[in-house]
């Protein structure tokens, strides 16, 4: 059912999500939590190191939730414990603002990767409501759990880490577009192999930023990951789209992973008027698989298990980390979903046109007893309801 702006259906609603928002901004503000990051591995507890840059306004050793107009640049060996763990740290960071010191900090970034002879980088760009402090341990959990080789580098934005403040974030999210083609180009500049796994708003900047790269030719990426991309995805109106399909010239391969159930672009969509987000679409997603938007693949992670929101999968499950190490070493996705083919099966073929998933529904392959209870599906499938009114 539909209903105009006005109507009651309208009211009911715009009441709704506002309890909604309510609620979650008090329960799932990132500042306003001590949240534990801990490897989905079981494995002895260590440190990652990790490079960052970001342009959030430092405060004395406090890289602070609010935008400071300019770049400061740092390395920090992150903890990774193998169970919950609550991290207390200081960081070290100095301005580099100027392309000259820019340019010294990714020498250094380029260093620590010859010295583990190799020559690539793994670029993370986190979302909305993101701390500093949890994007920098998220992002060594990450790197850690997929056994990434190389140098990572954080690029962190200044999101306000608060839930109620998507609006607030999504302006910052433009600002942090300049600065990251600046990284991207010095980094094409060393000639280093460039992978990129940005996740829900981390993705729009993402995309906003190698467009002007791609138009130059410069900072080519072999692997472009984009986890619950918050992107609109609307008929007709299809940003999504047409930021992939100008940016395919830079990029080796693209891999989408979007999730019907995932509550935080429910609330996303609500927010842009009822307009779908590509992280949300699994099924109509696979229109992007055609020439004209490059090499992209596919993988409806709808059940993967995860944080309440159903956003932060990406992290939080070893099936998708152990899918996505294996994206990030350049395996086909035919492969990963072939029993019996090189390494592990990984994704499961959901495909009732062919056998061999050629209408590209490849699926998270997730254990029955690992998937998102019942509780958990009526939950999101009631928000779904809510936020799909319009």
């Amino acid at each position: 059912m539909r209903a105009r702006d006005g109507t009651a259906w309208g009211w009911v609603r715009a009441a709704l999500a506002s309890c909604v928002l309510l609620l979650s901004g008090c329960t799932l503000s990132d500042s306003l939590q001590h949240n534990e990051f801990f490897s989905v591995w079981s494995e002895p507890a260590t440190t990652q190191p990790m490079f960052f840059v970001t342009d959030r306004d430092a405060e004395g050793k406090v890289l602070a939730q609010h935008w400071g107009a300019s770049l400061h640049c740092g390395r920090m060996e992150v903890p990774v414990p193998s169970g919950p763990y609550v991290a207390n740290f200081e960081t070290d960071f100095t301005p580099c603002e100027s392309p000259a010191a820019l340019k010294t900090f990714v020498d250094q970034v380029a260093a620590a990767s010859r010295q583990r002879n190799c020559n690539g980088v793994l670029l993370f760009v986190h979302g909305y409501n993101t701390t500093f402090r949890s994007a920098l341990l998220r992002s060594g959990q990450v790197a850690h759990d997929l056994q990434w080789p190389c140098a990572t580098l954080l690029f962190s934005w200044s999101s306000e880490g608060q839930f109620d403040r998507y609006v607030a974030d999504a302006e910052r999210s433009g600002y942090a577009v300049p600065p990251l083609i600046q990284l991207l180009r010095q980094l094409g500049a060393e000639k280093l192999t460039i992978n990129i796994l940005a996740h829900s708003m981390g993705t729009r900047i993402t995309l906003s930023a190698l467009g002007g790269l791609c138009a130059e030719g410069a900072a080519p990426v072999y692997q472009l990951v984009l986890a619950a991309p918050d992107v609109g995805a609307e008929a007709g109106n299809d940003d999504f789209g047409h930021l992939l399909a100008r940016d395919k010239t830079c990029i080796g391969r693209t891999t989408i992973y979007a999730s019907e159930n995932d509550r935080a672009l429910m609330i996303s969509e609500s927010v842009h008027g009822g307009i779908p987000r590509a992280g949300r679409l699994p099924l109509q997603d696979r229109q992007y698989l055609g020439s004209e938007f490059g090499h992209v693949d596919l993988v409806d992670a709808s059940l993967a298990p995860g944080d309440p929101a159903g956003h932060g999968y990406f992290a939080l499950s070893y099936e998708m980390v152990d899918d996505m190490m294996w994206v990030m070493a350049g395996r086909a996705i035919e492969s990963r979903a072939a029993s019996g083919g090189p390494g592990e099966r990984t994704l499961d073929c959901r495909d009732s046109a062919a056998v061999d998933c050629s209408g590209g529904h490849y699926v998270l392959l997730v254990s029955e007893e690992r998937r998102p209870d019942a509780v958990s599906r009526l939950a999101r499938r009631l928000l779904a309801l809510i936020y799909t009114i319009r």
